[in-house]
């Protein structure tokens, strides 16, 4: 026996095939996209931040310390993240240091640390490549103290230090204990005293980490080299950070500021979903979605073709059929439940609801019988139906030809025009 080309209720078997595939293909590309969609974004730029490979890129800071157990969060809003006693904010080479009085303040609120860096190169993108560095310069020594001026941090005397770049590297010290540190930077960038700035680390009478007790807690770095992708491998570059953020704050986790780099997102679950990665998931819902509701139709693909006639036997079983059912003399009753039965089924193969009143299920059945081409008054057959009811016996012939005529009109409205398609 061949199989059938159409399945019920107007599938045919390549439709099915391909909405089978299309949503297998939608669930593995989600699922690919939620292990791999920070991969598929736009490059990382080749800045001071904790996205970028570049030698003035953060990015070895940050998988450094996620290899060590602490936390690390690259925030792009400015109150994700979350900040608190052991999980200090670094704000590392600010870009636009607008905000950075905002985002002292909110350090506070918290009671979180802030690590400023102060910022020390420019960078070029490379042509054709724009996640490589093509050129870098040294930046103003205005631009690089711009960001602890405004960050107006009420230090007296802040709007006159000096900066100092050596032209190669100086031996430095930690001031608690005095440890000799080898710091590898060249030129090395080193602030000079301020008042209101403990020392931490001196290089030649000079600044390197310096320290602000109070609310926030402010640890200033005033050469990033000592923790860029470039720098953090060199001498004591690495120890000196982790034993900064580990050992003198205590940490547990941090939070890159990203923010004052450019990166800015909008907070919330409705706006992630509509960038990427998400918004290519929600896209694949809408298809399922889509795929649902046009299943759901009165009608989805072509028509089914109408089924052919009943084999002699079939036509002989029902006649006796009909024939014990009038002997019987329930025959204005058979019909009536056949009546039913029948609207009923056509009702379901056009996705009509169920819980319709009869009334209202004969009028729409009515309206669909019209605009497919049968010609029957089901509201004038149902009278009939109720008339002969209660009746005595000789209707027998009258309820089977009203019977035959139901059964031409269910084959007509769900097996229509089989032959032709």
């Amino acid at each position: 026996m061949t199989e059938p080309e159409e399945l019920p209720g107007g599938f045919s078997r390549r439709a099915v095939r391909w909405i089978v595939g299309v949503a297998a293909a939608s669930f593995t590309a989600a699922v690919l996209l939620s292990a791999f969609g920070q991969d598929l974004g736009s490059g990382p730029t080749p800045g001071a931040n904790t996205f970028s490979d570049s030698a003035l890129g953060h990015r070895a800071l940050a998988e450094l310390l996620g290899s060590l157990g602490l936390g690390v969060v690259s925030r792009q809003s400015p109150g994700g993240g979350e900040i608190g006693p052991r999980r200090p904010l670094i704000v590392a080479e600010p870009v636009e240091t607008r905000r950075l009085k905002d985002i002292l303040e909110a350090a506070a609120s918290r009671k979180a640390a802030v690590v400023l860096v102060l910022p020390k190169w420019t960078g070029a993108p490379k042509e054709g490549k724009p996640e490589w560095l093509g050129k870098v310069d040294l930046v103003p020594e205005t631009v690089a103290l711009r960001s602890l001026r405004d960050a107006d941090l009420g230090l007296a005397g802040v709007r006159d230090v000096a900066l100092r770049r050596g032209s190669q590297s100086l031996p430095c010290t930690s001031v608690s204990d005095g440890r000799q540190l080898r710091v590898e930077s060249r030129p090395i960038q080193l602030l000079g005293k301020v008042p209101g700035l403990d020392p931490v680390i001196e290089c030649g009478g000079d600044l390197l980490v310096a320290r602000r007790a109070g609310d926030p807690e402010l640890i200033v770095i005033s050469d990033p080299d000592v923790l860029n992708n470039q720098g953090l491998g060199r001498g004591d570059n690495a120890p000196l950070v982790v034993a900064l953020l580990v050992e003198r704050l205590g940490a547990t986790g941090v939070v890159f500021d990203e923010t004052v780099h450019g990166f800015s997102r909008t907070r919330g679950l409705l706006a992630e979903a509509f960038r990427f990665p998400l918004v290519l998931g929600v896209l694949q819902a809408l298809v399922l979605v889509g795929t649902v509701l046009w299943a759901g139709m009165g009608r989805f693909g072509k028509p089914l073709p109408a089924a052919e006639g009943l084999a002699a036997g079939k036509e002989i079983l029902i006649d006796n059929t009909a024939k014990l059912l009038a002997s019987g003399g329930h025959s204005a009753e058979s019909l009536a439940t056949y009546f039913r039965q029948t609207t009923r089924a056509v009702a379901a193969h056009y996705f009509l609801p169920p819980d319709l009143p009869d009334r209202e299920l004969l009028a729409r059945l009515q309206r669909i019988t019209d605009s497919h081409g049968p010609r029957l008054d089901l509201a004038a057959l149902e009278r009939r139906i109720g008339r002969s009811a209660g009746k005595a016996r000789g209707n027998d012939e009258r309820a089977a030809r009203i019977a035959r005529r139901l059964h031409q009109w269910r084959q007509e409205m769900i097996y229509r025009n089989r032959k032709s398609s």
